[in-house]
């Protein structure tokens, strides 16, 4: 139910202001705890156009039903635009009414990296302090952000494609009170957490360098045809995903692993509410969790979102 019962728009900063990294991983964790977080969320639809692609993404979750449509068009970064764009629609789930749009740009940032976080409060050793980070765009710096509420980082090594967005981003972190520096891909046999937030379409590391329980994250991608990670890492890690619904429809990380010889049951051993409810045996073993970007997750942070705003009750 509405406060005020015409159609309000929340912009980005709207949603930073009331939304903090602290509180989307409390959401998401809260909804993951009901049982039903994943019950009715379809898989993505994909629209292919001459300069990217369109996705819509509905999912009903909590007592409220959102619908996001975003677009992601790979030339836009040389047009000095997000790679990523799009709008959310928040409504009523008994009715269907509309009751708040959002710029959704933040909220996919914020969702995102938030879920990485709470994989990484259930999965990551107590004592990791090392994070290594592939990408230097929004998701990275959100990444950085929501580990640190989740375990006490200390570095940060930060690798991209270019020396300039990388520099930047590491002098935005050592403003934070980290230590920061650029590296290499091999700087993953020093990790205790691995951040994979890139458009890769191929591994980004080799993952028989990583220590024996270091903790994975691969969210960039929710192609099947494209992954962050490689198909060792599949077969020896223990591996959580959002859902098996959508990894064995849309995780390339997944689905490129099973195509080389990784059996079904080794590529997927629990999905992300098994977190919330018991833990896992992990010990001796690399974690990983890949992320396609369910919309449950925007349906919880919008949801957040409008209710500090007063938006809905």
């Amino acid at each position: 139910m509405t406060v005020d019962s015409e159609l309000q728009f929340v912009s980005d900063v709207d949603v930073q202001r009331v939304v903090s990294y602290g509180s989307a991983i409390g959401a998401l964790d809260n909804l993951l705890r009901t049982g039903t977080a994943t019950e009715h969320t379809p898989l993505r639809v994909r629209t292919e156009l001459p300069y990217g692609h369109l996705l819509y993404m509905p999912s009903q979750a909590g007592g409220f039903v959102g619908m996001k449509m975003a677009s992601v068009s790979p030339g836009n970064a040389a047009r000095g635009l997000p790679r990523i764009q799009g709008l959310m629609i928040l409504s009523d789930a008994e009715t269907l009414e509309p009751l708040v749009v959002f710029d959704a740009q933040v909220i996919t940032v914020r969702k995102t990296a938030a879920l990485s976080a709470l994989a990484v409060r259930y999965l990551a050793t107590e004592n990791s302090s090392t994070l290594v980070l592939f990408g230097t765009g929004p998701q990275a710096w959100g990444h950085v952000e929501a580990i640190r509420h989740v375990r006490s980082l200390q570095q940060v090594i930060v690798i991209g494609r270019s020396s300039s967005p990388v520099q930047i981003l590491v002098d935005r972190i050592l403003a934070t009170g980290l230590d920061a520096e650029a590296g290499t891909p091999h700087a993953v046999a020093e990790a205790d957490i691995v951040a994979c937030c890139t458009s890769a379409s191929n591994p980004l590391f080799d993952s028989s360098l990583l220590r024996e329980e270091a903790t994975v994250v691969a969210i960039g991608s929710h192609s099947p045809g494209a992954r962050e990670v490689d198909a060792s890492l599949v077969r020896k890690a223990v591996v959580v995903v959002e859902s098996r619904h959508s990894a064995f429809a849309e995780a390339g990380d997944i689905l490129l692993a099973l195509q080389e010889g990784v059996a079904e049951h080794e590529a997927v051993n629990a999905e992300v509410a098994d977190l919330v409810t018991g833990p896992l045996e992990t010990a001796g073993r690399p974690r990983l969790f890949k992320g396609v970007g369910e919309a449950w997750a925007d349906v919880a942070v919008a949801t957040l979102s409008a209710q500090k705003l007063g938006l809905i009750n």
